[in-house]
């Protein structure tokens, strides 16, 4: 990374006093090659003519489009190494909406005004440290939004086309790199001259097909272990269909009841392994192949959450009306029992892709549930409290014990 005193930034602002307080902040940070323009015509024809600049800060609202704009025509219009250049927005005023469109049109940082001349500095060594891999995809241009692991949405295609591109761009890279090694060491392969075959150790062979193997799965990205568990998913969700073609046929009662206990056992199976499947991605991302295949059996992966949903929704209505009702009796920590058990239809809605994508006596069940589980441990903390430990053992109830008539 570039020195500030030696980058060379492109600022486009309309407002006179924010571009005062700009430049002042900017000079605060020692970067003095700045051009300074008022609208988005005005930026795009000077980084047209001139695209060596290092740096573009533009007002949110500039004139003609603003900040989403200047980096629309940047990521798409220009080509590569081009259409990399950090870009930074700043303003006064900022919405929820006009956060998620400046990042979806790839701009890298945000600054809200009135800021300090230490946040410039930060938000100006995050735009431009390049540690933060360029993604280029049909839906999204820009620096990987992948800032930290999330703890929330466990859905199964979450940024897996991002990392695919990045694995993609780096194994290209490699293969570069290793082919202008071999051509440097004269280790190109070269054929046998007609109607001979080449000869090869078999030892020789199996390290060649191994280092061929390990090179095709670095260029479709992914690992083994997660292509493995997708192999897992997929055997998995088909075994659901079969088991669900069976029970349509069964007629006998005991029948369906071993045939619905299977599939739902192999229902809790797909959806853990979806579970594994997302952290392994996350982590070590899956080929092109692999996201078509999860893509496939989406559709078994989303009926199994919810099925799995509506049975827990049902389990977990039925005890807490029942102790509401006084039917049952408060067992020792019910309370947080239950709240595991919400915990758990979280978990299936989140892999169902959240509340808006169920239906709308499930979202009903869902709301119904959440305030059985409040009332049972308000309950609960009002009529089993601790017992009072400290006064069992204190020397005045020794001493009322000890002074009881015998026999009672």
């Amino acid at each position: 990374m570039k020195s500030f005193s030696a980058c060379k930034g492109l600022v486009a602002i309309a407002d006179g006093g924010l571009r005062r307080v700009l430049r002042e902040l900017l000079l605060g940070v020692k970067m003095h090659d700045v051009e300074y323009l008022s609208d988005v015509e005005a930026v795009t024809h000077a980084y047209r003519a001139n695209p060596s600049f290092d740096l573009i800060i533009s007002q949110n609202d500039v004139p003609t489009g603003g900040s989403v704009a200047i980096a629309r025509f940047i990521r798409w219009k220009m080509p590569p190494p081009s259409n990399m250049l950090p870009i930074i927005s700043l303003g006064r005023d900022w919405t929820q909406e006009l956060l998620v469109e400046t990042r979806e049109a790839g701009i890298c940082e945000v600054i809200a005004m009135p800021t300090s001349l230490m946040a410039v500095q930060a938000k100006l060594l995050s735009a431009m440290d390049g540690k933060r891999p360029f993604i280029s995809i049909t839906t999204y241009r820009g620096g990987c939004r992948r800032r930290r692991s999330s703890k929330g949405y466990q859905g199964p295609f979450r940024r897996a086309e991002d990392r695919i591109a990045e694995q993609l761009s780096q194994a290209a890279e490699k293969s570069e790199r290793r082919a202008i090694r071999q051509d440097l060491q004269g280790e190109r392969f070269v054929p046998p001259p007609p109607g001979k075959a080449a000869v090869v150790p078999q030892r020789d062979a199996d390290t060649v097909s191994r280092s061929r193997a390990d090179e095709i799965e670095a260029e479709e990205g992914g690992d083994r272990q997660t292509r493995a568990v997708i192999d897992k998913a997929f055997v998995t969700a088909r075994l659901i269909e079969q088991l669900l073609a069976r029970l349509v046929t069964t007629t006998g009662g005991e029948g369906q009841l071993a045939l619905n206990k299977a599939v739902a056992d192999a229902e809790e199976r797909l959806v853990n392994l979806m579970a594994l499947v997302q952290m392994r991605i996350e982590r070590h991302g899956c080929s092109a192949a692999d996201v078509e295949r999860l893509r496939i059996i989406r559709k078994s992966v989303d009926a199994s959450a919810e099925s799995l949903l509506r049975a827990q929704l049902a389990r977990l209505i039925k005890s807490g009306e029942d102790i509401l009702s006084g039917r049952a009796g408060l067992s020792f920590n019910i309370g947080l029992a239950m709240q595991a058990r919400m915990s758990y239809a979280q978990f299936l809605i989140d892999i169902r892709g959240g509340l808006d994508m169920l239906d709308n006596d499930v979202k009903d069940e869902v709301g119904k549930a959440q305030g059985i589980v409040a009332q049972v441990k308000e309950i609960e903390a009002g009529v089993m409290p601790l017992p009072r430990f400290d006064e069992v053992h204190s020397p005045h109830s020794q001493d009322s014990r000890r002074s009881r008539p015998a026999g009672r």
